[in-house]
């Protein structure tokens, strides 16, 4: 009997696999992309089929961005007069012509370089908020950090302030089961969560991730960057390696594209609209600085955030920067960054000699020696968990955000990047560059070459399954 139920699964495993790699072969997905999922349904028959149902399936992006489009009725966009920098530099027009994005101005544009100093300056902008404070991160920690900001925006929302916060199902799903998340689900702050992981009609959206990072008080000044909310963002560490990340804070017009794609945002979490209570912020605007908010998403019909880095790093003329703890792009990113390097134009990519993803830095490291034999200097930190994402080109033009080098921030994830036009802020980021290149050494080539013949293959099978990390 034992038998006859071994073979009848082994068959059924076999019919599995057949059908879902007929479903696979039938679909538009990228050719890497398909191969990846081959390799797990057909490996793994019944593990992959759960995998593909719940992560893979292209219709449940189709369902996304139909549902999404049911709620698109937010419009908060104020086109602003480009400024004299925005109209040179050519990219910015690019960027605007190619996702749409217009230019705003934003004012006191402000890098923050660490968790300590961002906690501090967003704690002392909720303590002074009079109307409303927005947050929304993918994590959101049970620990001291969460508890301390827990705490503060329900004595905010006693004092008749209006809170809202959105947490992201994955990243913060410890957090939801909480004591901290119950008080403050008891008390007058706003809560939800964003694609709850086991909610009945929101399983099936696991797969889509928000890996927002965003805070904005009053309409007047806004976070975002690559910090969630966690003690390792306050000078934590991953084993004995401190953690580094960046972030922005910005005043002005800039504000108001990010306050659209948070009420976005909750409208679809909720179904409850927040329009009208950030039209009726009354605060000053305008600025000195362009910038662009570029948000993306599955929802999209287009990878907003992926266009944006692919065209213009195709424009650089003297030098492209990447910072970024995952190195797991597409081909033909891989390919820009070799053909710009062979024109002579400096291309340098700053790792995480130690990554907090051991399967994503493998992957990444099977890209170093075609990168290297391009041109392409590689930098990995030394006692540093680096988890910033930053993009610098031609020392003015600078991409951060919440996005990673990666396929998942690129296709899949709900992400927000600001592209910045000056040659101030360019400067602040490059000295930031300067440090993390004092804390790493330079992969060479013969390092790369002499990697055991194990480590290359754990690093092929790894960047074969990058699509679907």
């Amino acid at each position: 009997m034992t038998a006859y139920f071994d073979l009848f699964f082994q068959h059924l495993g076999e019919v599995i696999s057949l059908i879902l790699v007929l479903v696979i072969l039938s679909g538009r997905r990228e050719a890497r992309a398909n191969f990846s999922w081959l390799m797990v349904v057909v490996l793994f028959p019944f593990i992959g089929a759960v995998m593909y149902i719940l992560l893979g399936n292209p219709r449940l992006k189709r369902m996304l961005e139909k549902k999404f489009k049911s709620y698109r009725s937010i419009d908060l966009k104020k086109y602003v007069k480009h400024d004299e920098e925005f109209d040179k530099s050519g990219l910015g027009a690019l960027v605007e012509k190619i996702t749409g994005v217009v230019p705003h101005m934003c004012s006191n544009l402000k890098l923050i370089i660490g968790g300590g100093e961002k906690y501090s300056l967003l704690g002392e902008d909720i303590g002074s908020a009079e109307k409303y404070v927005l947050m929304e991160y993918y994590v959101f920690r049970n620990d001291f950090a969460g508890k301390f900001f827990a705490d503060l925006l329900m004595e905010t929302a006693e004092r008749g302030v209006k809170v809202y916060l959105l947490v992201d199902g994955f990243g913060s799903f410890g957090f939801t089961l909480s004591g901290t998340y119950r008080r403050l689900k008891k008390s007058k702050v706003n809560i939800a969560v964003f694609h709850p992981p086991f909610g009945f009609k929101t399983v099936s959206r696991m797969n889509f991730r928000n890996h927002r990072k965003i805070a904005i008080i009053d309409g007047r000044v806004c976070y975002t960057g690559g910090m969630n909310i966690g003690k390792e963002y306050m000078g934590g560490f991953f084993g004995n390696r401190k953690w580094f990340d960046a972030h922005l804070s910005f005043g002005g017009d800039a504000v108001y594209p990010v306050e659209e794609v948070f009420a976005e945002d909750w409208l679809f979490a909720t179904g409850e609209s927040i329009e009208e209570l950030i039209k009726s912020a009354q605060v000053e605007r305008g600025g000195d600085t362009t910038v662009q908010v570029v948000p993306s998403g599955p929802h999209m019909p287009r990878p907003l955030i992926y266009s944006t880095l692919f065209s213009t790093l195709n424009r650089a003329r003297k030098s492209v920067v990447i910072v970024t703890p995952y190195l797991v792009p597409d081909q033909p990113v891989i390919e820009t960054l070799k053909n710009i390097s062979r024109q002579g134009i400096d291309v340098t990519v700053i790792l995480p000699g130690k990554n907090n993803q051991p399967l994503a830095a493998a992957a990444g490291r099977s890209y170093y020696e075609e990168l290297i034999e391009n041109g392409v200097r590689i930098h990995e930190t030394k006692g540093i968990m680096l988890h910033a994402k930053i993009v610098v080109i031609d020392d003015y033009f600078v991409i951060t955000g919440s996005s990673n080098m990666d396929g998942r921030s690129f296709k899949i994830n709900f992400e927000l990047n600001i592209v910045a036009y000056s040659g101030a802020f360019a400067e602040d980021v490059e000295k930031l560059v300067r440090y993390y290149l004092n804390h790493s050494e330079e992969v060479e080539l013969k390092a790369v070459k002499a990697r055991p013949f194990a480590v290359r293959v754990f690093e092929g099978v790894c960047r074969t399954l990058g699509p679907v990390l």
